[in-house]
């Protein structure tokens, strides 16, 4: 699990003075010098993931860049992979604690039970507080699972959220917004962050292309009874 540039771009906002969680550790793909550019920090310790993840360049550790931008890092995962995780199995039901931001840096398509992991994840958001979704459209046999757009907009509007940003980002530069299916040579990632608006139970959604279909069936049920 991964975050590069323009993830931590993003993040950083939102993490000055915030408790943050992340879902399984997340390593940063950004060399130092780049990380000095953009965010006038110099890491002090480093990793030796850049191997795994095929990169030229040693990997600064994820919890010294995230404390020297004002946030606390906490991670969960099903193993212990770097020696401080809360070994929590999204698969089941469960109570992670409240965070200010949750990440989720590529994980939820590992889980087989995929929406026990959307809700566990949104659960674990403060009220007020954002959740960062990088998760795969179509990178083939990636994990068990590919989303669609729709998935992240129906589970948070209905459930009373705010989406601040749904986009599409590719190994290309170029980053877009979609309304309608579309064809392409390249592998393309979902980012979305959305921001949990009250305290409610999440429930799972309905496909907004059906969601009035379902509703007047609901409204005929309950005038039938």
């Amino acid at each position: 699990m991964a975050l590069p540039l323009h993830a931590l771009l993003r993040l950083t906002p939102y993490l000055k003075g915030a408790q943050v969680l992340s879902l399984s550790y997340p390593d940063l793909l950004i060399p130092e010098k780049v990380l000095e550019q953009h965010f006038k920090i110099i890491p002090t310790m480093f990793t030796d993931k850049g191997d795994y993840h095929k990169v030229p360049y040693k990997l600064p550790e994820t919890r010294d860049v995230f404390k020297q931008l004002g946030a606390t890092l906490h991670v969960t995962d099903v193993v212990a992979a770097t020696g401080f995780e809360d070994i929590i199995d999204l698969n089941y039901e469960a109570d992670i604690g409240q965070f200010d931001v949750v990440i989720d840096p590529g994980t939820v398509e590992h889980c087989f039970n995929v929406g026990q992991a959307f809700l566990n994840a949104a659960h674990a958001v403060k009220p007020g507080g954002i959740i960062y979704h990088i998760s795969p459209m179509d990178m083939i046999n990636h994990g068990f699972y590919n989303f669609n757009p729709t998935l992240f907009h129906d589970f948070y509007t209905q459930n009373g959220w705010e989406i601040i940003e749904l986009n599409i980002v590719s190994e290309t530069p170029n980053h877009f917004s979609v309304s309608a299916r579309f064809f392409s040579k390249y592998e393309h990632n979902i980012i979305c962050i959305a921001r949990r608006k009250g305290f409610q139970r999440m429930k799972f959604p309905v496909q907004a292309k059906y969601l009035k279909a379902f509703q007047k069936y609901e409204e005929e049920k309950r005038e039938a009874a």
